[in-house]
């Protein structure tokens, strides 16, 4: 199935909901359900709405967040207006900040437990393959680096071909099972995708949007044979959404780890 050895390449986790990336050697399941620091904050409208980049577009994807600390401190910065906060504790700081750049008041909200996950029915890292980002950045003539921060996936494996993380899923409702290192997974399905990464990942509104028909119409023509991706709706789609269990709690994931099915 799989060429020699996939492994873990690149680990990100998002702290703040739908800002940049914090790029990690190795990451925890301190919950068991999700990775240790991946969207534990997200931000929020008065009428207590996500505010994020599929409401916001480039006003929010301008932002520039720099993490350090282990994710307990950021660095943000929209052109002059720069500053660097403690997480959680200079939370009221933090929103004025954001009501100042974004416009409107602002609310950080924090679960360290489940996170904030796009889908809660598979809240688990998000999971794709070098290959397929070097195919992605190929049929727009972007670089892998923006296909990265476009699609905004969890866990990169390198060693697969294009697309064949596909193989990490099966049929609707049949969770695959399959394991890095020593944490254990289920593919639940293959990433529906929202209009984020049509957008420049910088928020430069000069860029041309990626076209979805386009992605979906190339996607379709590149599917792997065996793999289940055509009997979901729409092929607009990328990464793999995953689910753990709290029993994986306290394991780590490593760069280097293997890629492998679960028996």
């Amino acid at each position: 199935m799989f060429g020699m050895k996939p492994h873990l390449a690149r680990i990100r986790v998002f702290p703040i909901k739908s800002l940049d990336a914090l790029e990690l050697e190795r990451v925890g399941l301190a919950s068991g359900v999700h990775l240790d620091a991946d969207r534990d904050y997200a931000l929020f409208d008065a009428r207590g709405r996500f505010l994020n980049a599929k409401r916001l577009g480039p006003k929010i994807l301008a932002i520039r967040a720099a993490f350090s600390d282990r994710a307990r401190a950021v660095e943000l910065a929209l052109g002059s207006d720069s500053g660097r906060f403690e997480l959680p504790g200079d939370r009221s700081a933090l929103e004025a900040w954001f009501g100042r750049v974004l416009g409107q008041s602002v609310s950080l909200r924090q679960d360290s437990t489940a996170g904030f996950p796009d889908d809660e029915d598979a809240s688990g890292p998000t999971v794709i393959g070098s290959a397929s980002i070097d195919a992605v950045a190929g049929w727009f003539g972007l670089a892998a680096e923006e296909v990265r921060r476009r699609f905004r996936a969890n866990l990169e494996i390198a060693g697969l071909g294009p697309f064949e993380e596909d193989t990490l899923f099966g049929p609707p409702g049949q969770p695959k099972a399959f394991r890095i290192g020593e944490v254990s997974f289920l593919g639940v399905n293959p990433c529906r995708r929202c209009v984020v990464p049509t957008l420049d990942s910088r928020g430069d509104s000069s860029v041309a949007a990626l076209s979805t028909k386009e992605f979906s119409a190339l996607r379709e023509r590149h599917s792997r044979a065996g793999t289940r991706l055509a009997l979901y709706p729409g092929c607009y789609r990328l990464a793999v959404n995953t689910r753990i269990e709290p029993l994986q709690a306290g394991k780590q994931l490593v760069v280097g780890d293997e890629l492998a099915l679960s028996e």
